[in-house]
């Protein structure tokens, strides 16, 4: 008799356990999230995520996703993340206790600062940029020491100087290369000269007759004929301007002339400093609307049959890195749909 209570309380406390933990268990695998060692979680991509809707959930902010992409070296290209893989959501650290002090006989108010959002985009040395004239090239690639056509990183290079400027030894410059851009966008001229970044390099030795240089790193190949020019170095963190006064402006192009423009991608617009475009800010990114019965007669069309014009779509948004006179160069955030050059940028 006692035996068989025994068996029976022993079933009971294991039937106990095993429903109080399953759900549990469960709850985590559906969610995703495993625990990691140190401080955070490993999460499983799902189909639909994107990095930046990543930081909103997990930091309440999607201004973070570029840490988050940083923490996880696996990740190639962000705008492509492979849903079933792991990725790891490290904590943000939480601020040290405030020291007690001694009451005060009456509150002093003071005003609380007003937190800015921010935005950090680490590559920004080497993006490119748009400009009116070429930039001032202060010498020419004349041969890579081996004689080999494509040049990267860890090359040795040998520069003829042009005469502006000074390539000092021990010196960082760039290789650039450029681009005639001559577009009509939205029934406007733009043209404009495209800069491509394609390498750091660091002075070796001036001989009086040429520089020799090293190639320290590479974004693209170089080649016989590439100019150099002085370090370009901009601000990796910006003040993040969510509604900044509307532009009328367009996307210009990519950096690398894809004929669609998707998240995360490098492009150009066409409203630089000359228009108070500045670094940081947020525009919308948005696209015809047409009627079905818009056509070769689409204003005929309308008049006939009363159609009034539709509302262009919004189709995305982009974040301003770098503001030259008559254009910037920005990155898109997020994209609705396909974007192409010509599309509104409001």
């Amino acid at each position: 008799m006692y035996k068989i209570k025994w068996i029976a309380t022993i079933t009971g406390i294991t039937l106990f356990l095993i429903l109080g933990f399953f759900p549990m268990a469960w709850a985590q695998k559906s969610s995703g999230l495993e625990p990691a060692e140190g401080s955070g979680f490993y999460y499983t991509i799902q189909k639909g995520d994107t990095l930046w809707d990543l930081s909103q959930r997990f930091y309440n902010s999607q201004w973070d996703w570029p840490g988050l992409w940083e923490m996880n070296k696996e990740i190639k290209n962000p705008h492509w993340i492979t849903p079933g893989k792991k990725i790891k959501v490290f904590l943000k650290s939480q601020m040290p206790p405030k020291p007690s002090v001694a009451p005060l006989p009456e509150p002093i108010k003071t005003e609380q600062p007003e937190i800015t959002p921010s935005f950090t985009y680490l590559e920004m040395s080497h993006i490119g940029f748009i400009k009116k004239h070429v930039e001032n090239s202060i010498g020419t690639i004349i041969r890579e020491k081996d004689g080999n056509l494509m040049m990267s990183a860890n090359d040795i290079i040998y520069i003829n100087p042009s005469g502006i400027g000074s390539l000092l030894p021990g010196e960082m410059y760039q290789i650039f290369d450029t681009e005639k851009i001559k577009e009509t966008l939205n029934g406007q001229k733009f043209a404009g000269i495209k800069h491509l970044i394609k390498a750091e390099i660091k002075i070796l030795e001036h001989n009086g007759n040429y520089a020799t240089a090293i190639i320290i790193n590479s974004y693209r190949d170089a080649s016989v004929g590439d100019r150099i020019m002085n370090y370009y170095e901009r601000d990796t963190v910006l003040s993040v301007q969510e509604n900044p006064d509307p532009i009328d402006a367009s996307l210009v192009c990519s950096e690398e002339n894809t004929v669609m423009i998707n998240n995360y991608q490098i492009a150009f617009i066409s409203k630089g400093r000359q228009d108070n475009v500045t670094p940081g800010q947020i525009y919308r990114i948005l696209q015809e609307n047409k009627s079905a019965f818009d056509g070769s007669n689409s204003n005929w069309t309308r008049k006939a049959k009363n159609i009034p014009p539709l509302d262009p779509l919004n189709s995305g948004k982009l974040i301003v890195l770098h503001a030259e006179d008559i254009a910037a160069t920005v990155m898109i955030l997020s994209s609705k749909r396909d974007l192409y050059p010509g599309d509104m940028v409001n």
